[in-house]
């Protein structure tokens, strides 16, 4: 298994990893017509977090977050937070294998049991592991290729099927800025965007380090520049109204394409797209997780953990989880707050500051 990855396809992994379910659920929408906003002052919040992950990263180059974490804050205290760092890229892991096996049902699957989906995802997930990270990075680069091709054609689809309504987008600060920056902070400023804490278990993979931040930054950048013009895309298609309403606003608007009656029905396309993010989403956090796992526990041979953690990632989707409604609420009401809040910017936050005092203090 070869565990490096160039510029380009970390690249790739960056920006399909951002996209993820990002544009399944449409995060921010609740902002009404300035919910492409959102994401645009996202971005800001988005390249700050890297930024201080990529601080990390240059403070030790060589080392994930679950051994660096041990440098910083010593050996019992930093291996505990690089064990609770596990538990939490299982825990979302199996959140967004809950998400995409919702989709699957939703739009194809109606009478096909959950549980066999995920097991026909997990075991894809696992399969592209065992053959390493650079594998993942070259199907991150063709996939890359056939995503851009796809939201291109769906997006001139419809153009040309007479669906986008400009003046849907006005007012755009109808109520303010209350209601956009209260889906800033802390739901669209967590999710997708410091979920980048990931590829702090990540950048020791990559083949020229120094390259970490610029290549980040502009992943980061390109990915929520393209999330924000698919919102104000769904918001002049779906109005607000209807956008808030929906529960995957990306398959609501392209189920609206019709040309000449002739190119429709084009869900089943949309969820394929839907579903190659929903796998690099996954892979990500399964990598990151099974990395750590392996880290604080010295095993050399990661391929090992990856079927015991493929199957708690399975069993956790499902007993987290009763229902959809329950699942939303938990997501937008309790993760963001006691889960991203504390692992994506407290934590970091406070690795840097001691590392920082440490280094201040040895060259004093």
């Amino acid at each position: 298994m070869t565990n490096r990855i160039n510029g380009l396809q970390m690249f790739c992994l960056i920006f399909l990893f951002e996209l993820g379910s990002a544009l399944l659920m449409g995060y921010g929408k609740d902002a009404g017509r300035g919910a492409w906003i959102v994401l645009l002052l996202g971005i800001a919040m988005g390249l700050l977090l890297y930024f201080i992950y990529t601080a990390l990263f240059y403070q030790y180059p060589t080392l994930p977050l679950t051994s660096y974490s041990q440098k910083i804050l010593g050996k019992y205290v930093g291996w505990t937070i690089g064990f609770l760092y596990v538990l939490y890229f299982m825990y979302i892991a199996a959140r967004f294998l809950y998400n995409f096996m919702d989709l699957l049902i939703t739009a194809a699957y109606e009478n096909t049991s959950p549980f066999i989906i995920g097991i026909f995802m997990m075991l894809s997930v696992i399969y592209v592991f065992t053959q390493g990270l650079e594998v993942i990075g070259r199907l991150a680069g063709i996939c890359f290729v056939l995503v851009i091709a796809t939201l291109v054609v769906i997006v001139v689809f419809e153009i040309a099927s007479k669906l986008v309504l400009l003046e849907n987008l006005r007012p755009v600060l109808e109520f303010g800025w209350k209601p956009i920056l209260s889906q800033l902070f802390p739901l669209v400023t967590t999710v997708p965007f410091g979920e980048m804490v990931t590829f702090s278990m990540i950048l020791p993979f990559l083949d020229h380090s120094h390259q970490a931040r610029k290549i980040g930054m502009f992943a980061v950048a390109l990915s929520g520049l393209y999330l924000s013009f698919s919102l104000a895309l769904h918001i002049s298609i779906l109005g607000d109204n209807l956008l808030i309403r929906s529960t995957f606003p990306f398959l609501s608007t392209v189920s609206l394409i019709n040309i000449a009656d002739f190119i429709t029905r084009m869900e089943p396309l949309v969820v394929i797209l839907l579903v190659i993010l929903g796998f690099f989403k996954i892979i990500v956090f399964f990598f990151c997780a099974i990395i750590g796992a392996a880290d604080l526990l010295n095993i050399k041979q990661m391929n090992r953990l990856s079927y015991p953690i493929g199957f708690l990632i399975l069993v956790m989707s499902f007993a987290i989880n009763t229902n959809y409604i329950e699942f939303l609420k938990i997501g937008t009401k309790i993760v963001p707050y006691y889960l991203h809040l504390p692992f994506q910017i407290v934590i970091p936050v406070v690795l840097l500051f001691i590392a920082m005092l440490r280094k201040k203090q040895e060259t004093a």
